[in-house]
């Protein structure tokens, strides 16, 4: 097995700045177990030997450059960690915007130490397999680089909790929601019907927040089940209080699409889970939904 430290090793001797080979080491292992698809992420340098990163398929994950260290994140959350953050290029065709943390490798260990940037960087290292033109690999590209999973075993698999995921995904809905009509739909045509997996201490679902916004915005705070105004409104916008929920299960292999999902008010949505054999699937398709 290759030794990552190794790498690091190889790569800050050819650099003016030795001092920070240490702090260097600490970051990348902080990004190691945080990466959760590492049977397909890179580690490692190109022959140009100037950036020394994590990629996975054409974007880096985490690297440094010269003096200047990157990670990707699924937010923009400058405002809360302190770091400046700019928008993902490859992202924009993808619909859901990633970030880049843009910093100087001064700011070594206060990110190493700052969770809530590893938290969406935890988000963004699984995302970004579906987005087409981040995930394409060039064989050129791996040259001077390795699989994370064959140079970083972790003592147990790298997972994603609830609380992480739900943290990025209620902001992302937010952010949909603000965004215009004519916008999500955009992105609705580009995204992946498919939603993503991984798992926790339960499996969880990467799903689309432009779906749940596109759902909520039809329902209008009206359930389309039960017909009913939405039972109070959140706080938060004043908007109705309505879930949305996948009419052909996600787990059954029903896509994460609009066509597939209806807003309901919440008596209903557990009607829908808890009792499958009275909840009427053709009143909503009288209702013109699936």
């Amino acid at each position: 097995m290759r030794d990552w430290n190794k790498i690091i090793d190889e790569w800050t001797l050819r650099k003016r700045n030795k001092s920070i080979n240490p702090d260097l080491k600490n970051f990348f292992e902080k990004a190691f177990q945080n990466t959760l698809i590492p049977e397909k992420s890179w580690f490692g340098f190109p022959s140009s030997k100037n950036s020394l990163g994590l990629f996975f398929g054409r974007v880096m994950l985490v690297g440094i450059f010269q003096d200047t260290i990157e990670i990707i994140i699924d937010d923009d959350i400058s405002e809360k960690i302190g770091f400046p953050t700019r928008v993902v290029g490859s992202s924009k065709s993808n619909g859901e915007l990633l970030y880049w943390i843009t910093t100087s490798s001064s700011n070594l260990k206060k990110l190493t130490e700052n969770e809530l940037i590893w938290k969406h960087y935890k988000v963004a290292s699984l995302k970004v397999e579906n987005y087409p033109n981040i995930s394409w690999e060039r064989k050129d590209w791996l040259n001077g680089k390795f699989i994370l999973s064959q140079i970083y075993n972790p003592n147990k698999r790298i997972e994603l909790t609830n609380e992480e995921y739900e943290l990025t995904f209620e902001n992302e809905i937010k952010n949909s929601q603000f965004d215009s009509k004519e916008k999500r739909q955009e992105r609705l045509k580009k995204a992946n019907k498919t939603a993503q997996e991984t798992f926790s201490t339960s499996k969880i679902y990467i799903r689309n927040s432009d779906v749940v916004a596109e759902v909520l915005d039809r329902a209008n705070g009206v359930c389309e089940y039960c017909e009913n105004e939405a039972p109070f409104k959140k706080d938060s916008d004043g908007i109705g209080f309505l879930e949305v929920h996948h009419i052909i299960p996600l787990s059954e292999n029903g896509l994460d699409t609009v066509e597939n999902c209806t807003a309901l008010c919440p008596n209903c949505h557990r009607h829908a889970h808890y009792g499958k054999t009275t909840f009427k699937i053709e009143k909503l398709r009288k209702n013109g939904i699936q």
